[in-house]
Parts: structure tokens; C-alpha cells; sequence
């Protein structure tokens, strides 16, 4: 029998094996679903897991799996009730943390506990409290309508309830998440204080004020304006319970149990499901998904057990397989010693402790080299034995007879007879990607699923094929994807009969990516690359680059150079800390020939940004490459997670059916980092047609929560849409450098635990009966932004992260198909003062949300659905787009009153793709008042500020004076007329004012000379002015002088002049101690002292002004006004019989208009002031003040 049917005969039977251990393993009890993934099969969900993280302390071990367990079984209830008998819970698996000790009380299992060395990636996570929402469940969605989310988490406090009640109050809270997490559905809910989703909205039937929601009947609660700071909706509880739906938008109302279908849906309603759904039902979004597409998983109304089982499992160390090609295409240039280098250099320094390590060569026939060994420190002997255990050469045997299939028979003996309770490992593949059979890969996937394997391919070295496609194609896709693993690819990159040092540091970075994810960065000891940086050969100088240590590493890191040969790097490496003290490297550098690296161990190093400059002296066709490792501190600490909407699936750039976006989150702990700055970088491989590397593209992404693709502002996941890729169809390495963006990142902190008391409306029974602090829209999750209360700047931090390989199946296309992308956030503000409305949106792109767009097109319409159709009337002279990102503010005039209108707003590129219809905004202007500011050049039309227009609605008329309106004619003939009154007023009383002031001078002239004759003795009226016990009593000296005036009578005196006085006068005349004086008979002066009153005390509502005191010594002396004070008591005694009430006239003003900048108050009259006689009206003037 040749070699190549003695390989089939092998293969045979090497199945006919794998088929029996396979059933053994089934029949140990050991077997889980045959996908891992989550699916609904026969109206039941299998495989849903629930994480518990380190976050949750063990002594609330039993308190939370009792509490877990009452939840989901009433959640299974709560999920067949709303889906009608579509769906419920049948298997459930929670992964507890690896700290907890679940043999010692209080957390003993009633269950089996299985150990899992895979990554257990939880849809339900159970951790600490988040800043925003605390324990209350939420959902991270990265992606848009109908996509299924991240993850739900859920505070471990949650799970504490005290009662049944609790428990369905609980479960329907978080069936509500599960609608948006597995459906793709969003809050049907507005939030306080959010632009794009208010909690109320203006019906478009009866023009008032309802909830934002969807609901199958009235919603009963108060209403407020949504433009008003603070203006939030709270339904009321026990007058709402003939509600039925929806989870969406009222989920703490107990009788709220449904989801909006078509007839009960609010397309209107200005939240987020309808943005972002483009106004579809919950229904009609769910009948899309795979759960019940086609007919799948149709209604049952029949009985069935609702309880899900309940598997336990706790994740160990990770086991990492390494299964090697060996054939003889390894044994050109310095493929084979590159690979055993970069073996070595993940085994030894990378593996976290606690892990189990285990290699297996193949050609024809595969073999171990390295049994399943556990490694318990990193100075463990067993690094290094590991790490070297690779034979210094390859077999002969060619790459077409090799056995894939013989490498994982090898690698199903090394579980079944290493480790006790084998249950899944992380199997590295590193093979040239050719050589396999179909049906040996199909083999692999079943047997995979089976055994609970995860398999990552480092495609290594991989030739490329200029301008053939079909090289792109390994077979090895739908492996990685159903174990959801990853793709690598390192290129072959050699130079004659040598190889380039790229290539050893990518297959470096590959093999350390692939441990990174299974020991993810939240694990404590899980390797951290901080900082990688290549510096080009050919040049002999300094090579110089920074890099951040932060509180999330551990105590210890690396600082590495990697190179061909030894002589590339200079003497001079120079490391300076954040202290600023150089350290003098050249006692604690440490040399790894079997690595090629150079590096110094910063033990205790400092927190904070370091500088490096390395002397380079690496030829022109090679270079150095620096990198800084470290270890992750704790589970709470940075962690920066990058992935992509396609998955480890090839993508095409030929369309715009499916495109694709890049995604990093970052976060410490659960809390967000905000405002730090993520680049992308994605890097061709191979070379170009003159042989050298390609550039490189960077795309820098945004948490703006745009709404295309950022979903949510400030929920620490950045994106942006994969831009256009140029060129043949290729292998793009996708990477991403975050760092803290020169201190402007910011954490969100934890709110202090205060205790909350419930609205007063609201009894507190519902509130203990829940368990909860009832109705809060702004802890509901999620607006268009999260809002964090407390925030801190973030210390100095770098991340370097490696995703993998885009395969790029298929050329772009010759015509540019791809339109820019949705208007999600547009959102209209209308001044009542002025009238003016102002559009805000942010400006898409030309290719999805990368470049500049090249005109927005706009409509205005007086139906919703017209909007959504884009008809209606069109605006031109719209502003030309800015940069995609860009913040866009339009001002617009709009006089049609009291009527309701919607908005619309969408971009065009240069070639005529359109982007599709965003968001709808309604426009609402109520009348103006009935006095208000004449606003000259405005037409009962939109109009926009600047040198453009918009025509009017519906007209296309131009506006000219001819062309005015009766209103515009009235409106400026009044305006006129108005105007020439005052002035004729204004006029009219500065002349009389003038003339009587005149007057007022001339009387005293009189005066003065009558005086003089008579010897300057003025008879006094006796008793004119007295003093009594009780009370007191004057005359103006003035009015007595006038008695004997010629001319002049006692019945008929002439009026007064008004002497106006300004504010400032007032006050400064209320602040000081006022004497008056007078000559009784006798000539003794009698003097009357007021205190001075304190500057808080109101002025007095009336105010004598015609009072003038003869000066003493004959000297004139300024008038002076004399208020009557609370504090001070005035009585006076009001001369003559005559005098009989007090009338309302009085209150007319005279010279308010020159105090109306003085502050007053009106003060309560006084109960010992008496009425002043009717006919002193005619002897004193009354100042209001």
C-alpha cells in the first residue's frame, strides 16, 4: 500500500475511534448542548449562561444562587406569558468565580459542580453596581436594531429579594432586558433631561402633553414640558392597572406584562426603539430574528414544564494545546527556528500561572511532545522545559500528506488522559492553512463541539498569491467560527534565503493575542501588552517612544527589544520613570538569545508615563521592535476588549448589504472610561508591487452615540464603520492603541449608597412589596447618553491590543456604492421669545460616518409617516456638511402657530448614494404673545440665518413688498403709529414739566423778596406745629408761608411742584439720621430726630415730597423726605377738621417710572397711621415707590 492510502486507512479509523470516545463522553454526563451558542429550539432556550463574577463576595454565595434561581424560573414564566407561548427557559448554565471555595459554607451546591477551562463569556453577568443604574439590570447594545446585545448585566444585590414578589418584580425587569439583549429591541421609554428622548412628548391628536411610550391604553401621570430642566414622568401605579403592555416602556407597573405589537404600537413617540427601528413594533422587529423567522417556534398553548435546569460550572486554569505543523515547507529560511523562538517566548513568559500547557507536532502522523503539564509560578522549571521542547528541525515529510485530523486525535488523548474531569480547551493551530480535506475539517468541527474545544489558526507562513483570490481561502473559517475563535496571519516575508524579524515578532504577537483571550484581561495574572512599537533599520540613530504604567498593571513589568541580530541594537538604552531619574540600564539589561530579545525587568516600577531611547543600528531590510508587558492587577482593573460586528467570518468590500464595524470597549471594572482616545489601525499584510509595506490606515473611534453605528453615548464602547479598503482582496491585521488622551478621559466613580424615600403620591407599600425605589426613568437604561453624577480624570494609561485577521474576499467595487451613513440624533429646539428654531445633528460621512458627505437633503411635513417617507415639502439652501463627526447647528424662523410638523434630515455623497432616513423631529411654535419683538425681513415661511433662504412651505413665491400680507401691513402700521404716540406722550410731558418747574422758581422768588421786606420774620401759624404725648403733628413751613402771600387763599392754595427724585437719592435719603427743624412761637427751635433705618428695610409705598423745613440761622436748606419707618414710630397730628378718608387715587404714580430700578418691596401699612383728609390731595404730591 503506497504512503497516501496508508493516510486514508489512518484516517478511517482514527474516526471510527473519535466516534466511540465520543459516546463514552456522552454517557459520563459531561455533555453540553451540541452548540454553544444560544439558540431557541422547540419554543425553549439552551444554552444561556450566567456569569458571577469575582465582584460578588463569597459570603453572598447562597444568598444570590437561591435568589438566581427563583428569578429565572420566574423569568421562564414571564418569557412564555409575553411571547405567547413561543419561548421559555430550558437549560441554563452559571459559571461561578474562581475564587469562590463552593465546598465551604455558606456556599455549598445541591448540584455537581464542573470544572471549565475554557472562557466562560456569560449573556447574564452577575457583578458589582454600576454608577449609572447600580443593581438594576441593564444591556450593553453596541449594535443597532434587531442585533442581539453584549451582555445584560445584573448587581449581585438584585438577587437578594425578600419575597416572591420581589422575585416576579425582578423577572420582569430583566425579561425586559432579555427583549432588548436577544431581540435587537430598545427603550420604548423617554429619559429626563435627554435631547433626542424625552420623557413626554406633544400628542399630534389633541396637542398636549403624554407619555413617551407605547402602551395599550392611557397613561396616567403628571406631564410637563420636556424643554423644561428637570421635567421627568412618573406613571402613577394603582391607577394604571388596566395596562397590559409594554415591558418596553413600563416595566415597573405590575400589570405590564406584553410587548407592542402592531396595533398597540406609537410610532410617534419620539424614543429610542423608534429611532433606531425606524418606527416598527416590537413585534414586527422580533418576527425578523432567528428566533422566529420563517414560522420557527410557533405560538404552543399547551402545557409544559417552565422550570429550567440549572448546571453549575467553575472556571479553572486555562489549558492551552498547542498543535504544530511539522512538514517540510517549515525547513525554508528561518521559518522553523522563528517558530520554536516565539514558542518559547509565549511559555515562558507570557502563560499566566495556574495554567496547563501541553504541545503536539504532526505531518503524517502526529505525536506529543510535551504532555499536559500544569505551571504553577513564572519561575516555574516547567516554563522552560515547555518552552523548549520543540526538536531543533522538522520531518521531510511534504505538506500534502499531512494529517490535521491525527493532530487532534493526539490532542483528545492528552484530555482523556491528563487532567482529571477533562471539560474543554483552547487549542492553538499553527499550520500553513493547506493541505486539508473538507472532510477533515468538517470532522474537526463536530468533534470540536463535542469535546467543548476552542480552536484559534495562526495561518503561518502564509504566501501570498498576487491577484488570487482564491488563496484567500484556507478552510479553516467555519472551524473558528463555530468555536468562536480567531484567525491569525502572518505573512511570508523573506528576503532570499533568509527571513525578516517582522515575521518572528508577528507570529510573537499572534501567539500572545491568542492567550489574551483565554485568560482575559479582567482575570488577575493574564499578560497585558501596554506598549508595541516598530522603528525601522537603515537609519543609526536614537529611537525614541513613551509608554504608560497604571494601577490596573500588577507591581512588575518588561521592557523588551527585539531583533535579528544581536549587533542591531546600540549600547545606549536610556529609560526615564515619571520621576524624572534616568536609570542607568546598563547593570540590569538581560539578554535571551533563544528569543532575540534584550529586555530589563522594571520591578516595582512607577506609576505614571515613561520615556525610552534605544540606540538603533539594524539594517536597512530589517528594524527593531520595543514592547512593554506586564500582568493584570485584579479583576477591577483596565481592561480594553476590541472585536467586530463580522466576527471571524471573510468579509466583502463589494457592497454595502452587511458592513462592517470595528468595536473596542473600555472600562475599569464596570465603570465607562469616557473621552479617551481609541485608534484603529489596520494593516495590510504581505508587500506591495515594489516590494515594500503597505500603509498603514488609522481610524480614530467615537463614543458620541450618534445612533449610527454608536448606539450610546458614554457607555465606554467606541466604533466607527470599517472604511474603504483599496486594492485586491487581502489579509488586513486589525489593532488598537487607547491611551488617556493627554488627561482629558475621565472614569465614571460610584455613587455613595443613600437611602431613597418613594414620591409622596406613591405608597410606600408598592415600594417594599418590589424591593425596589420604584420608577426612576434617569436609572433606566438607555437614552441617547448615560449621565454620570460623579467622574474623575483617568491616571496615565496605553493599551495595545490585537484583534486578528479581515480576510477580504472579493474587490471593491468600480463604481462607489456606499452611502454615508444615518441621521440619528436630530433634534429640534423652538425659542417662544424670538420664534427661532434651531436644528442640531452630527454630519455623517461620505462612505458611512468616514469623510464628508456632499449635500444634506431635508423635508418638513405634517404627518409622521410622510416624514418617514421623505415626502413632504422640501427645504433647499441647506449648510454644506462638515467633517463626519461634526457638530451641525442650522437656525430656522417658522411662523405657522400652534400646528405640529416633523422633520427630516439625511446626507447625500457625490455620487448620488443617499443615506437612509434618521431620526424624525417634531416642530411645535405657539402663537406669539400679544405684545413681542418686531422682527423685520420675517415671512410666515422657514427661513435659515446667514445668507440663504428656505422657501415657503408649500409656495414657491418669492417674498417682496409687494408681495406683504394684510397681517405684515397691520403688524407695521401699528408698530408705526405706537412709536409716534410715545413720542407725542414723551413730548407733551417734558414741556409741561418745564413750564411748571418754571413756575415753581418764580413763586419762590416772590417769596424771598417778601421775606426781605418784612425783616425775615415770617408769622407762624400758632399751633401749626405742637407737640402732644401721644402723638405729633406738623404743617410745611412752606404751605404756612403761603397763608400770607398776597393772591393766595387758605380755601383754594396753589398745587405744589413735584419734585422728581431718583432712586439713588432715595436711598441715600433713607440711610442717614434726618433732622427737622421748625420756629414755633418764641423763636425756640424745636427739633424732631429720626432714626436712621437699616438698608434691608423696604421704602414706604407713599412718600411726602412737598415738605420743606425752614433752614435755621436763615440759611436754605435742600428739602428733605421724610418716610415713616416700621421700626420708628411717626405721628402725626394732620391740621384741620376738614379732612375725611383716604381715597385710591392716591395710588396713581407720579414719578415711579424714575425709580423703576430701585428695589421695592411693599411694606404693610402701619395700625397706628391715620387717614389723610381728601383735600390735602390738593397741597401734596404722592409718590409711589
Amino acid at each position: 500500500m503506497d504512503a497516501g492510502g496508508a493516510c486514508s486507512a489512518r484516517k478511517a479509523l482514527l474516526v471510527a475511534l473519535l466516534v466511540v470516545a465520543g459516546a463514552a463522553r456522552v454517557a459520563a454526563g459531561l455533555r453540553r448542548h451540541d452548540d454553544e451558542d444560544l439558540r431557541l429550539v422547540d419554543n425553549g432556550y439552551e444554552g444561556l449562561v450566567v456569569v458571577i463574577t469575582d465582584h460578588v463576595p463569597q459570603e453572598h454565595c447562597s444568598h444570590v444562587i437561591h435568589g438566581l434561581k427563583s428569578v429565572l424560573r420566574e423569568l421562564s414564566g414571564q418569557l412564555w406569558s409575553a411571547t405567547e407561548g413561543r419561548a421559555s427557559l430550558r437549560e441554563v448554565t452559571v459559571g461561578l468565580p474562581r475564587s469562590w471555595r463552593t465546598r465551604t459554607y455558606p456556599c455549598t451546591l445541591l448540584t455537581p459542580l464542573v470544572d471549565a477551562s475554557t472562557p466562560i463569556e456569560g449573556h447574564i453577568r452577575v457583578t458589582g453596581s454600576h454608577p449609572v443604574f447600580g443593581v438594576r439590570p441593564w444591556t450593553q447594545q453596541s449594535q443597532g436594531c434587531g442585533r442581539q446585545g453584549d451582555f445584560i448585566q445584573v448587581g449581585g444585590d438584585f438577587l437578594r429579594a425578600v419575597n416572591n414578589i420581589s422575585h416576579a418584580h425582578a423577572a420582569r425587569l430583566l425579561l425586559t432586558e432579555w427583549a432588548k439583549f436577544r431581540w435587537g429591541l430598545f427603550d420604548e421609554r423617554g429619559h429626563t433631561n435627554d435631547p433626542l428622548y424625552p420623557p413626554t412628548f406633544r400628542d399630534p391628536t389633541t396637542y398636549q402633553w403624554a407619555a413617551t411610550g407605547c402602551a395599550d391604553g392611557l397613561v396616567r401621570g403628571r406631564t410637563c414640558d420636556p424643554s423644561q430642566p428637570g421635567c421627568s414622568f412618573t406613571p402613577e401605579p394603582y391607577t394604571n392597572t388596566h395596562l397590559r403592555t409594554s415591558l418596553l416602556a413600563f416595566p415597573d407597573l405590575p400589570t405590564v406584562r406584553h410587548l407592542c405589537d402592531d396595533q398597540t404600537h406609537n410610532s410617534v413617540a419620539p424614543n429610542k426603539h423608534n429611532a433606531l427601528c425606524g418606527g416598527r413594533s416590537a413585534w414586527q422587529i422580533m418576527r425578523q430574528t432567528v428566533d422566529f423567522a420563517g414560522g420557527r417556534n410557533a405560538a404552543n398553548r399547551g402545557g409544559r414544564v417552565l422550570e429550567p435546569t440549572v448546571r453549575f460550572v467553575q472556571q479553572k486554569g486555562p489549558r492551552y494545546i498547542f498543535v504544530i505543523e511539522s512538514t517540510a515547507t517549515m525547513n525554508l529560511q528561518r521559518r522553523w527556528e522563528f517558530l520554536r523562538k516565539a514558542m518559547r517566548r509565549v511559555v515562558v513568559y507570557d502563560i499566566p500561572d495556574g495554567a496547563h500547557v501541553g504541545v503536539v507536532t504532526f505531518n503524517s502522523e502526529a505525536k506529543t511532545v510535551a504532555p499536559l503539564t500544569h505551571i504553577e509560578s513564572e519561575d516555574s522549571y516547567m516554563r522552560q522545559r515547555i518552552g523548549s521542547s520543540l526538536p531543533r528541525n522538522t520531518s521531510p515529510v511534504p505538506e500534502s500528506q499531512k494529517c490535521i485530523l491525527c493532530g487532534l486525535q493526539e490532542v483528545l488523548t492528552m484530555l482523556d488522559t491528563g487532567v482529571k474531569s477533562p471539560d474543554g480547551a483552547t487549542v492553538i493551530l499553527i499550520t500553513t492553512g493547506s493541505g486539508h480535506t473538507p472532510h477533515e475539517v468538517d470532522e474537526m468541527v463536530r468533534l470540536a463541539k463535542q469535546w467543548h474545544l476552542r480552536f484559534d489558526a495562526v495561518l503561518y507562513p502564509l504566501t501570498e498569491r498576487r491577484g488570487v483570490s482564491s488563496a484567500l481561502r484556507h478552510g479553516l473559517e467555519n472551524l473558528v467560527e463555530v468555536t468562536r475563535g480567531s484567525i491569525f496571519t502572518v505573512m511570508d516575508e523573506g528576503v532570499g534565503n533568509d527571513s525578516k524579524v517582522k515575521m518572528l515578532v508577528a507570529l510573537m504577537d499572534a501567539l500572545l493575542a491568542v492567550v489574551q483571550k483565554s485568560a482575559p484581561s479582567s482575570s488577575p495574572g493574564a499578560p497585558v501588552l501596554v506598549h508595541s512599537t516598530a522603528y525601522p533599520g537603515g537609519i543609526a540613530s536614537m529611537s525614541s517612544g513613551s509608554f504608560a504604567l497604571d494601577d490596573s498593571l500588577g507591581p512588575n513589568a518588561r521592557f523588551s527589544i527585539y531583533y535579528y541580530d544581536l549587533n542591531h541594537v546600540g549600547n545606549i538604552i536610556e529609560l526615564t520613570p515619571p520621576s524624572s531619574q534616568m536609570i542607568n540600564s546598563v547593570n540590569v539589561q538581560e539578554e535571551d538569545g533563544d528569543v532575540n530579545m534584550i529586555f530589563i525587568n522594571l520591578e516595582n516600577a512607577e506609576r505614571g508615563l515613561w520615556t525610552y531611547s534605544v540606540e538603533n543600528r539594524a539594517d536597512s531590510h530589517q528594524g527593531l521592535f520595543v514592547q512593554v508587558t506586564s500582568r493584570s492587577n485584579s479583576s477591577t482593573g483596565l481592561q480594553v476588549r476590541l472585536w467586530t460586528s463580522s466576527g471571524s467570518r471573510p468579509i466583502s468590500s463589494s457592497g454595502p448589504a452587511v458592513p462592517v464595524v470595528v468595536y473596542t470597549e473600555v472600562k475599569v471594572g464596570v465603570s465607562p472610561i469616557m473621552d479617551a482616545r481609541v485608534v484603529a489601525r489596520l494593516q495590510r499584510l504581505g508587500t506591495n508591487a515594489t516590494g515594500s509595506t503597505y500603509q498603514p490606515i488609522f481610524l480614530e473611534l467615537w463614543d458620541n452615540g450618534v445612533g449610527d453605528p454608536d448606539v450610546t453615548k458614554g457607555d465606554g464602547v467606541y466604533s466607527r464603520y470599517l472604511p474603504y479598503l483599496p486594492g485586491y482582496p487581502g489579509r488586513y491585521l486589525l489593532t488598537v492603541d487607547t491611551d488617556y488622551n493627554s488627561g482629558l478621559a475621565k472614569v465614571a466613580k460610584m455613587v455613595p449608597v443613600r437611602h431613597k424615600k418613594p414620591p409622596s403620591f406613591l405608597s410606600s407599600y408598592y415600594y417594599h412589596q418590589h424591593g425596589h425605589d420604584g420608577w426612576k426613568s434617569d436609572q433606566t437604561c438607555c437614552g441617547s447618553a448615560l449621565s454620570y453624577v460623579h467622574t474623575r480624570r483617568t491616571p496615565p494609561f496605553l493599551r495595545h491590543v490585537t484583534w486578528g485577521v479581515l480576510e477580504v474576499v472579493s474587490p471593491p467595487p468600480y463604481r462607489d456604492n456606499i452611502p454615508p451613513s444615518r441621521i440619528l440624533d436630530l433634534r429640534v429646539e423652538v425659542n417662544d421669545t424670538v420664534h427661532e428654531i434651531i436644528l442640531r445633528w452630527t454630519s455623517p460621512g461620505d462612505d458611512w460616518d468616514v469623510g464628508r458627505a456632499h449635500h444634506y437633503e431635508a423635508v418638513v411635513a405634517p404627518l409622521w409617516r410622510e416624514a418617514r417617507a421623505f415626502q413632504g415639502d422640501r427645504l433647499t439652501g441647506l449648510p454644506q456638511p462638515f467633517p463626519a463627526g461634526t457638530l451641525h447647528t442650522t437656525n430656522l424662523y417658522f411662523t405657522r402657530y400652534e400646528e405640529l410638523w416633523f422633520v427630516s434630515v439625511r446626507a447625500v455623497d457625490e455620487v448620488g448614494n443617499t443615506g437612509g432616513v434618521g431620526n424624525i423631529a417634531a416642530l411645535w411654535v405657539p402663537h406669539p404673545p400679544t405684545t413681542y419683538e418686531i422682527t423685520t425681513g420675517t415671512h410666515p415661511a422657514l427661513t435659515t440665518s446667514g445668507n440663504y433662504m428656505m422657501p415657503v412651505l408649500g409656495s414657491d413665491r418669492s417674498v417682496g413688498v409687494m408681495d406683504l400680507l394684510e397681517e405684515d401691513v397691520a403688524l407695521i402700521l401699528g408698530s408705526i403709529g405706537g412709536f409716534l404716540l410715545v413720542a407725542a406722550v414723551v413730548v407733551s410731558y417734558c414741556y409741561c414739566h418745564t413750564s411748571r418747574r418754571h413756575g415753581k422758581q418764580q413763586q419762590r422768588r416772590d417769596m424771598e423778596k417778601t421775606e426781605s421786606g418784612s425783616g425775615g420774620n415770617v408769622p407762624a401759624k400758632t399751633g401749626s406745629l405742637g407737640v402732644d404725648d401721644m402723638e405729633g403733628s406738623y404743617e410745611p413751613a412752606e404751605g404756612t408761608a403761603k397763608d400770607n402771600v398776597p393772591g393766595t387763599t387758605r380755601d383754594d392754595p396753589p398745587l405744589p411742584h413735584v419734585q422728581p427724585s431718583s432712586a439713588t437719592t432715595l436711598l441715600q435719603g433713607h440711610e442717614r439720621s434726618v433732622s427737622v427743624h421748625s420756629r414755633a412761637a418764641g423763636d425756640v427751635p424745636i427739633t424732631y430726630s429720626v432714626a436712621v433705618a437699616p438698608l434691608d428695610v423696604p421704602f414706604p409705598d407713599v412718600t411726602m415730597t412737598d415738605y420743606q423745613p425752614a433752614a435755621p440761622d436763615g440759611e436754605e436748606e435742600p428739602p428733605v423726605y421724610l418716610p415713616c419707618l416700621p421700626e420708628v414710630s411717626c405721628h402725626f397730628t394732620v391740621p384741620g377738621p376738614d379732612y375725611v378718608s383716604y381715597t385710591s387715587a392716591w395710588d396713581e404714580p407720579l414719578t415711579g417710572h424714575l425709580l423703576s430700578h430701585a428695589r421695592t418691596v411693599a411694606p404693610t401699612p402701619a395700625s397706628h397711621q391715620q387717614h389723610l383728609p381728601q383735600a390735602d390731595r390738593k397741597r401734596r404730591n404722592v409718590t409711589q415707590v
